[in-house]
């Protein structure tokens, strides 16, 4: 009671500017409080170029990322991605919901942002938007690991590249000493799906029916005649 006749004594000015305060200082601790969450995707997305000093960009694709049946799901993880270009760079960060109205950066990868640098000689790059261990359930209910999944974005530098495939496996020490380009020859191949009509960005999903063995991936690039005009194998 007593607090509140001192406030009352305050000159009215004082008491708006106080008030004042006290809002931002709230929205700030609130703000504090959801990671520093923003109210669009596109602002969160903003925040990783600064926070990168990549500098603003062209936001050229964003979208949702579909999870797999057989994989778990967390509230860390990416739920959906936005790719920016600034010459020739391209930025893509993974974002996700944060009380149903924010959006934040995903914590869920190793790789929640990434920069896709595709040049002259190498037009195709690519990274991972998603990357989960499937399970399958036996007739008791216990889950089995039988493989991964993996959701791929590939970026182009050459506007004449107008369909891409990805070949991927995880490939043991084993195999590779049966045979050096095991991956190549016994790697699952995708048809990736392009964003949006011309604009250079491929999404590839792959499943792949084992879970251990190094990441080995092939990228090829055709015209619109069909002809092959650029493959990526690793070397």
């Amino acid at each position: 009671m007593r607090l509140r006749e001192h406030w009352e004594d305050l000159p009215i000015r004082l008491r708006a500017v106080l008030s004042a305060l006290f809002l931002v200082l709230a929205l700030l601790l609130l703000w504090w409080l959801s990671g520093w969450a923003w109210p669009t995707r596109a602002l969160a997305h903003r925040a990783l170029e600064r926070e990168h000093l990549f500098g603003r960009g062209e936001i050229v694709a964003e979208g949702e990322i579909t999870r797999f049946e057989d994989a778990p799901h967390s509230s860390q993880q990416g739920t959906h991605f936005v790719v920016s270009e600034r010459d020739g760079r391209y930025i893509v960060s993974l974002l996700r919901p944060k009380w149903g109205f924010l959006w934040r950066i995903a914590e869920d990868l190793f790789w929640p942002y990434q920069v896709l640098i595709p040049t002259e000689e190498d037009p195709l790059a690519y990274g991972f938007l998603a990357g989960d261990p499937l399970y399958t359930a036996d007739g008791s209910g216990l889950l089995h690991a039988y493989g991964w999944g993996e959701l791929l974005l590939v970026v182009s530098a050459d506007p004449d590249i107008v369909r891409v495939e990805v070949t991927m496996d995880l490939v043991s020490q084993d195999e590779l000493e049966q045979d050096p380009d095991w991956g190549l020859h016994h790697g699952v191949t995708v048809k990736a799906t392009e964003t949006g009509p011309g604009s250079g960005l491929w999404l590839a999903p792959i499943i792949l029916e084992k879970s251990g063995g190094t990441v080995y991936v092939v990228l090829r690039g055709y015209d619109a005649a069909g002809e092959l005009v650029y493959t990526y194998i690793p070397q």
